[in-house]
């Protein structure tokens, strides 16, 4: 008895939360930006209340957090790579004609 009254308490503070929060849109930018600079007070709570309620935002930031690990990861395992291993000067050339007959 006490266990539905608590999840049905739980589930009205989410849906709460849902109507007055931004929406996933607005969260998915800020989680993006969480990646590249500190978030204020006001936005950090914002987002561990928008991630309390929605599973969709908190899957993606957990994706985000994964890509980000890997890529640094292998970063890492690039700069071990021997320097000395660089393209052909006649590659490197073929490519920046390339890029620049696209601008």
């Amino acid at each position: 008895m006490a266990l539905q009254v608590y999840d049905k308490l739980k589930h009205a503070i989410r849906f709460w939360l849902l109507r007055r929060l931004p929406t996933c849109k607005q969260t998915v930018e800020v989680i993006s930006q969480s990646l590249e600079r500190p978030l204020s007070l006001r936005e950090r709570m914002l987002l561990k209340l928008h991630l309390w309620v929605c599973l969709w935002c908190l899957w993606y930031l957990e994706h985000l957090q994964i890509m980000r690990d890997t890529m640094r990861a292998n970063a890492a395992e690039t700069a071990e790579i021997d320097p000395a291993v660089t393209l052909p000067a006649e590659a490197r050339e073929r490519i920046k004609r390339r890029l620049s007959s696209q601008q």
